[in-house]
């Protein structure tokens, strides 16, 4: 294998390519970048069997051939090279000369043979899909997904058909729940069964939406998730299981509704949770016709008190939240005015943007 590329353009995949190079494996190789010259291009694979990525670029090239090279190592020297033709000789026991300039390194590198065979990429079907709408749907639910390990499947979001070919995105943890609702296809496209696609998938889906135009192509096939940006291809492994029935903690009936100004809501969230408890930054909201009083509480610290007008004409209602899972929501929220939907102290609260119904945010109360 010899080849030569730009230092810049090979500098930008590595960094992209790194983040799906598996950080402890039961199989060293994967903490590896299989490098594959062929009919004049240069493809970059990673992998960590749940998650992996190719990345495929022209190079000038001698003779082809493959290899592994240790991604973190690879990418390190590759960054401290200056921008100038990087040129590539895989030697014999799999070394592999790198040249630029008056630089000479001399790698070892794995076989090959020894790296797993990654999916078909070319072989899906691949439906169009639109950016700007699955941007927002992961910048809406992905927040809210659990970190507990012991809660698997909570672990990912929900991806699911509603009708008329929107699609609903989910995301909870247990006790925040996030779901967007877009007509996410060009061409509609029936998932007969809802998928959960784990955090780690999304993050890297989100990344490379970044770097797409108006849209991606899209594949859902036994068990992975498949996107397409030209050259750029990523598969995902899917959780197996049922997905828990999160529809039955979402209230069917509200009593009372304030709305109120997004802008104000944050800042003043902000301070008072200045003083809320650090482990469970609860906050308690005292509503009344007009004002929403918020305050916080801790022996440790003080107390903290600030009053805002709002639009609501109901009963006096007195309940509490956790003020980060309220400001996680409210820093992807793009509407002017709020809309917070409550039944009493028990029930979960419901906020919603006035201009933006199609995202759904519940929060559980606490007892403060």
């Amino acid at each position: 294998m010899i080849f030569t590329i730009q230092r810049d353009p090979l500098f930008l995949a590595l960094q992209q390519v790194q983040s799906t190079v598996a950080k402890r494996n039961s199989m060293p190789i994967l903490t590896n970048i299989l490098c594959e010259v062929k009919n004049g291009n240069l493809s970059l694979s990673a992998t960590d069997m749940e998650v992996g990525m190719r990345l495929t670029f022209p190079v000038e090239a001698k003779q082809e051939g493959r290899v592994t090279l240790a991604a973190n190592h690879f990418l390190d020297i590759i960054k401290e090279l200056p921008s100038q033709l990087v040129s590539f000789t895989k030697k014999d026991n799999n070394w592999v000369e790198l040249v630029s300039g008056r630089s000479r390194f001399n790698i070892v590198s794995m076989a090959a043979d020894e790296y797993p065979e990654l999916p078909k990429f070319e072989e899906q079907k691949y439906n169009e899909a639109r950016i700007d709408s699955l941007k927002e749907m992961i910048d809406r639910t992905l927040f809210s997904v659990s970190t507990d390990a012991t809660r698997y499947l909570l672990n990912g979001v929900y991806f699911e058909n509603l009708e008329n070919g929107v699609m609903r995105m989910t995301g909870t943890d247990g006790s925040r729940l996030s779901y967007v609702d877009k007509e996410v296809f060009l061409t509609p496209v029936e998932i007969k069964r809802g998928i959960v696609i784990p955090k780690k998938g999304l993050i890297e889906l989100r990344k490379i939406l970044e770097s797409a135009g108006t849209s991606i192509g899209i594949a859902i096939e036994k068990g992975h998730l498949f996107a397409k940006n030209q050259d750029t291809y990523l598969f995902v492994r899917l959780m197996e299981g049922e997905y828990p029935n999160y529809r039955q903690i979402i209230s069917k009936t509200v009593d009372c509704v304030m709305k109120l100004s997004t802008k104000g809501f944050t800042a003043a969230l902000k301070r008072v949770s200045l003083l809320a408890h650090e482990k469970s930054r609860g906050v308690k909201f005292a509503i009344q016709a007009g004002a929403l009083t918020i305050s916080s509480s801790n022996p440790d610290m003080g107390e903290a008190v600030e009053e805002m007008d709002i639009d609501y004409s109901g009963e006096p209602v007195e309940i509490g939240f956790n003020a980060k899972y309220l400001l996680d929501c409210l820093s992807v929220t793009e509407s002017e005015q709020l809309e917070f939907f409550f039944k009493d102290r028990m029930s979960p609260g419901i906020m919603r943007g006035s201009d933006h119904q199609n995202h759904t945010y519940v929060i559980m109360p606490m007892r403060l």
